[in-house]
């Protein structure tokens, strides 16, 4: 049972020597699918408090289903200039750049939660109303990351290939089947949002961990310091999660939703 500001180490056998004498002053924290819930990601950042020598990793999906893109990415414009900052392509930024391109997609991105990313910029808005920084910001986005312990990806690659002859799809649209998914090939520990954990838990399996816990359906954004395995979590209203409040019992493997 993981539940905020609990600390264990989960692969202290593999921690190059270099990460053992740093791990308390370099963190790299992995952060979930934020959707636009700014309060919450203002909230874990507050708690966080990062440090210029700290990486933080987004994993995608910052914008939509919220009520707060616009303010959701002025904070991570922000960030970057307090910490390192990596930020991935989700498939809710890819269906907004679509939808620049070809304007015919545009009633899609609405059913994916765009409605909400539009009216943060201005109520019933289009999006023309999107400034061009914040465009470019999207465009920037990487399709995954990897050091030399973790995979950080937005969705569930193929764990046969190398990161770098993984599908767009694979990237940002697979779902992670708990029941099915093999350690990557690299033998990294991969870290990814995308499929909903509605019990507000980290699905942990070992090789494998999905830190998207349905914050904007009142659930919670979680942070990871990937490292020390230590969690953060605050629901979208920015109140952080107590530890009174973790599920009971051991947390059960299955899909629930897809951001």
């Amino acid at each position: 049972m993981i539940v905020a500001d609990r600390n264990f180490v989960p692969l202290p056998s593999r921690l190059p020597r270099s990460e053992l004498m740093t791990i308390d002053t370099c963190r790299t924290v992995a952060i979930g699918d934020i959707h636009g819930c700014f309060l919450a990601l203002d909230t874990l950042l507050d708690m966080i408090a990062p440090q210029p020598e700290d990486h933080i990793v987004v994993l995608g999906d910052f914008i939509d289903q919220g009520r707060e893109t616009r303010e959701t990415i002025d904070r991570l414009m922000q960030l970057a200039s307090e910490c390192r900052l990596t930020y991935l392509m989700g498939n809710h930024e890819e269906v907004l750049l679509n939808t620049l391109e070809d304007p015919e997609s545009l009633e899609y991105w609405m059913r994916c939660g765009g409605v909400s990313t539009l009216n943060s910029y201005r109520f019933g808005g289009s999006i023309k109303d999107i400034p061009e920084e914040h465009l470019d910001f999207i465009r920037k986005a990487k399709p995954y990351f990897e050091n030399e312990e973790f995979i950080f990806c937005h969705a569930a690659p193929d764990t046969d290939l190398p990161m770098s002859q993984n599908s767009g799809y694979a990237l940002r649209w697979q779902l992670l089947e708990p029941e099915q998914i093999q350690p990557h090939v690299s033998g990294k520990t991969m870290i990814m949002g995308h499929t909903e954990q509605a019990n507000g838990e980290v699905l942990d399996l070992g090789f494998a961990r999905c830190i998207d816990t349905a914050c904007w359906r009142y659930g919670w954004l979680t942070a990871m310091e990937v490292f020390t395995g230590k969690i953060w979590q605050a629901q979208r209203f920015g109140s952080m999660r107590e530890a009174s409040e973790a599920a009971a019992g051991p947390i059960t493997p299955g899909l629930l939703r897809v951001g």
